[in-house]
């Protein structure tokens, strides 16, 4: 009994920290945020943008996250079975964990507390897909970055090919390592220290080939997706750049997102506008579209959904009640 209320106290301050904290986090970095507040008010005095293009950036982010939803359930269903409802709980509030963390490692501990099993061979099965995810974003951000080195034209062929060279290392390297997951498990569930988690490590080996491959066909959804939200935000908010060249900047911006190592999505909104405004603005001297464009992408495919999850943890047990 008393133990029923010890673990229903600290279920309860836990879903009430973590409301409250990013209500507060959330509050300060809109209301406080000086760029945001030049950008309100500039678009409240010389906007006239079309809507419907805000609206699709809106329906794709819920197509977004319905191919991750369709992802994580795709890879927990290989040894739980996982309802929709659950699937949606745990990338909602995976979000929401993810928002207060490092590059988003939260987002993996926030997803399992929506499940009631091994908690432990989830977090397995979401680093996979996490991986893929990865796999996806550094390849093509990376060639969208020697793509706008060819085309800003101040390099040497020497150079160039450093850069061409690096690029088809990082894109072997990370598929050679991803489609060679089950090899990588095997060594490591060899190594005595970690015989204790062997049976965690070996859960890598029930994706096949045909799985990551599926995985990595939904991860490129994702990033597609992303880009073409950027890009019709970018046509809302003013900033006239060529469709072609806008995709090869994005897919740079989004690279340096990538690969920062202290990324905290509910803190970095500052470090996502100035590397936009890096890449843009010797092309268009909209500086506040820009901006506008990086802080409306965020609220949009974060904030929103990071709201949502935190209400939907409310109904969470964090620690057993029984």
């Amino acid at each position: 009994m008393t133990n029923f209320f010890q673990n229903k106290t600290l279920n309860t301050i836990i879903k009430l920290l973590i409301f409250i904290g990013l209500l507060i986090v959330l509050y300060k970095q809109i209301f406080y945020n000086e760029n945001l507040q030049k950008v309100i008010t500039h678009f409240k005095n010389t906007f006239k943008g079309e809507y419907g293009l805000l609206v699709l950036v809106f329906l794709l982010m819920l197509l977004n996250w319905t191919i991750e939803t369709i992802k994580w359930k795709y890879l927990i269903n290989k040894w739980h079975e996982l309802s929709w409802l659950k699937a949606i709980e745990g990338i909602l509030f995976g979000i929401t964990f993810s928002m207060f963390t490092p590059n988003r490692v939260g987002e993996f501990g926030g997803r399992v507390w929506a499940l009631n099993t091994d908690r432990i061979t989830a977090i397995v099965s979401t680093l996979i897909g996490s991986y893929a995810q990865i796999v996806v974003n550094i390849c093509f951000g990376a060639a969208g970055f020697l793509c706008y080195t060819f085309y800003e034209g101040k390099n040497d062929n020497y150079l160039n090919g450093v850069f061409i060279f690096f690029f088809i290392l990082i894109a072997l390297a990370t598929h050679l390592t991803y489609f060679n997951l089950d090899f990588v498990s095997t060594k490591f569930s060899k190594i005595k220290k970690l015989q204790k988690i062997r049976n965690y490590i070996d859960v890598i080996n029930k994706y096949s080939l045909t799985d990551l491959l599926k995985l990595e066909f939904l991860s490129l959804s994702r990033y597609c997706i992303y880009c073409l939200q950027f890009m019709l935000l970018l046509r809302f908010f003013g900033v006239q750049v060529p469709l072609t060249l806008g995709f090869v900047l994005i897919s740079a911006i989004f690279f340096i997102q990538t690969i920062n190592p202290f990324s905290i999505d509910l803190l970095d909104i500052g470090f996502r506008g100035n590397v936009a405004l890096f890449f843009l603005k010797p092309y268009t001297d909209n500086d506040l579209g820009i901006l506008a464009t990086t802080i409306m992408l965020w609220l949009i495919n974060l904030v929103f959904p990071a709201i949502i999850g935190a209400i939907a943890a409310l109904q969470f047990k964090f620690f057993r009640e029984e």
